[in-house]
């Protein structure tokens, strides 16, 4: 199987939507991406997408820190592949694309956060980053039930 990282662009909107974002609507999905592609400089931003077969069926999206004493690291945010592509590599190929993005830009780590006992976890875990902290009903889901879950928080080093 062939796929191709590269940036995001608003015709992905709609292939992440059916794939990725099923719970959001094609220009919620589409605003997005613009907010990453027209932010300023100081609020960098950068959306990959993972294609395949010329179908978007996995996103990520890597946000630099505005503050000066964290700005050697980027928040890895949205990280998800379609079900029917999971456990195919292809969440690894978008981190090693975000640590390379990272690294041409002098970034020294990558950070992550997932909801405690979920499957992203675990999937942080096997890709690499290393947990570093944990607050106990750290979100909150504003929708639905409102389910509380802990925060866990990992890091990865971009270069080794």
């Amino acid at each position: 199987m062939d796929v191709l990282i590269r940036d995001a662009t608003l015709d992905d909107a709609a292939d992440l939507q059916a794939y990725c974002l099923p719970m959001n609507s094609v220009e919620q999905v589409r605003d997005g991406i613009r907010e990453c592609l027209t932010a300023p400089p100081e609020a960098q931003r950068l959306y990959l997408v993972a294609e395949v077969d010329g179908h978007a069926v996995g996103q990520v999206v890597l946000i630099w820190n505005e503050h000066a004493l964290r700005a050697h690291r980027v928040e890895v945010a949205g990280l998800v592949v379609a079900r029917q592509y999971t456990r195919r590599g292809i969440a690894r190929r978008l981190v090693e694309a975000c640590r390379a993005r990272a690294a041409a830009r002098g970034i020294a780590m990558l950070e992550v956060a997932a909801r405690g006992g979920e499957p992203a976890e675990e999937v942080y875990r096997r890709l690499g980053f290393i947990e570093w902290g944990h607050l106990p009903g750290g979100l909150r889901e504003p929708w639905g039930e409102q389910r509380v879950y802990d925060e866990v928080r990992f890091y990865m080093r971009v270069a080794g």
